[in-house]
């Protein structure tokens, strides 16, 4: 589970997956403009992510705004051999 919300402002969020391997980033939200009181919520989708791997939620521009972030992460550990 993934949920952004916004607390004060306008704002459009940019929530990037930074996978180690690849030499880029996997945008899986941008360009979603939210008001004061909205919020974006991803239920029902497995995101694996690997040593050194990062979600990044960043703010373009400037002004005043407060964004909240919060997942759900579930660790697994795979033994070698």
């Amino acid at each position: 589970m993934l949920m952004i919300n916004n607390v004060l402002g306008n704002v459009s969020p940019d929530v990037t997956w930074e996978d180690v391997s690849s030499a880029h980033g996997v945008h899986i939200v941008g360009g979603k403009n939210l008001v004061a009181g909205d919020s974006i919520l991803f239920t029902g989708a497995t995101l694996v992510l690997e040593s050194g791997d990062k979600l990044n939620i960043t703010i373009p521009g400037t002004g005043s705004c407060h964004l909240d972030g919060l997942c759900t992460v579930s660790e697994t550990f795979l033994p070698v051999g």
